[in-house]
């Protein structure tokens, strides 16, 4: 069968993102609404800073309106919704996915960086997985403190977040998918558990995945998070199949299956040869209709993962600049874009005040062709009172630009 591109148009391909992105509406409430968020959209990008809420708060105050700060925390590891994995930063996925990722958990398929590591682990403390495998299956989750005389080696040789052995042994453990993190508490100090005292049995049986399935696999669970996926230039061969250029790590024998309803189709937008790939429900996600409400995007939203395809097709200029220095930043420390009714419309950063339980909100910056109707301001406020209470803030401070 020849294969086949769809044209669609810009604003199409940004209803698609962000209806994709679920992200037009409500997704639910309380507990339900973080539940639904995972079933829908497979994953949460995981990171410790904090100025107003974590990256997952503000991920999850954009799509539940009652969101309130560490709700995640007391919701998804106790009732064991989740796992963590690098994926290929560090994710909390929807446990459903595991067995997807399980294969791949062993030490062949370690970066080079934590085989060294282990390497030098084992030599300087033999079976040393095994005997914080041990004290786990003994004592339950805990935290590498609690590992006593091993937490307090500390190794001339570094490890990402750790200095200790019993950190060490922990982190490898998770990572080799002999342990789990089953804790993380309000100061995202994590414990870990074996991991078949953490997920249900049948999410660890076998997988009969070939490698090149759990890609295909992998790229699904992706696109589930995000619809559209960059596929570079693309082009019909004279044979009729698809080409995708230069693209690594992407086959074109997983679009346009049409013994498969679910398989992904692939577009582009009118009198361009850059290529997107999307859900084969792509053109359902058209026919939603956009809440009015305002959102701010938390800077690890699948939505603005992809700085490039995030200007392509929004024309939205966007960098998280923490690890710049400051006299390099051209919008701020830690800024959130906004997005209203299919569009950015600008940025501001978020600080709270744990002392005074005051809410900071400054350095509101929008983009050229926005100014705020009456509508628009309305649900400026509405999204700056969600924020103050998902922190239980007392009061909120705006500086002189961003009291509108």
């Amino acid at each position: 069968m020849k294969a086949k591109i769809h044209e669609v148009s810009k604003e199409e391909l940004k209803k698609i993102a962000v209806v994709g992105t679920h992200l037009h509406k409500w997704q639910g409430r309380g507990r339900k609404g973080i539940v639904k968020v995972f079933q829908e959209q497979a994953m949460i990008q995981l990171d410790p800073l904090n100025p107003a809420g974590r990256n997952h708060d503000v991920f999850l105050l954009s799509r539940i309106p009652d969101y309130k700060i560490n709700e995640f925390q007391k919701i998804v590891y106790p009732e064991r919704i989740v796992f963590e994995h690098y994926f290929p930063n560090l994710m909390a996925i929807f446990k459903e996915h595991y067995p997807i990722f399980a294969p791949q958990m062993k030490k062949e398929y370690m970066h080079k960086y934590y085989q060294s590591r282990l390497e030098k682990m084992e030599k300087l403390h033999s079976g040393i997985l095994e005997e914080a495998r041990n004290f786990l299956l003994e004592k339950g989750p805990s935290t590498a403190a609690d590992l006593g005389e091993m937490a307090s080696v500390k190794p001339d040789f570094s490890f990402w977040k750790t200095s200790n052995l019993a950190g060490m042994a922990l982190e490898m453990l998770w990572i080799l998918g002999k342990a789990a993190i089953t804790h993380r508490d309000e100061h995202w100090r994590k414990k870990y558990g074996v991991i078949e005292n953490y997920l249900d049995q049948y999410l660890l049986k076998d997988c009969t995945f070939t490698d090149d399935e759990i890609s295909f696999q992998k790229f699904l669970i992706k696109q589930k998070s995000y619809p559209l996926i960059s596929l570079g230039k693309i082009s019909i061969t004279k044979e009729g199949k698809l080409s995708l250029g230069k693209k690594k790590g992407l086959s074109p024998a997983w679009f346009n299956n049409p013994e498969d309803e679910k398989c992904p189709e692939v577009l582009r937008k009118e009198g361009e040869q850059l290529g997107y790939a999307v859900p084969a429900n792509w053109r359902e996600l058209l026919e939603v209709t956009i809440d009015g409400e305002m959102r701010a995007i938390a800077p690890l939203d699948p939505l603005v993962w992809d700085r490039d395809l995030t200007m392509k097709v929004f024309e939205f200029d966007y960098v998280w600049e923490v690890y710049k220095v400051p006299k390099d930043r051209k919008w701020g420390y830690y800024v959130y874009p906004l997005l209203y009714q299919n569009k950015f419309i600008g940025r501001l950063e978020a600080k709270f005040d744990k002392n005074k339980k005051e809410l900071l909100i400054f350095n509101l910056i929008l983009e050229d062709d926005f100014s705020f109707d009456s509508a628009s301001k309305e649900a400026y406020y509405r999204l700056i009172n969600r924020w103050e209470r998902m922190l239980s803030a007392e009061s909120i401070k705006y500086d002189k630009k961003t009291s509108i």
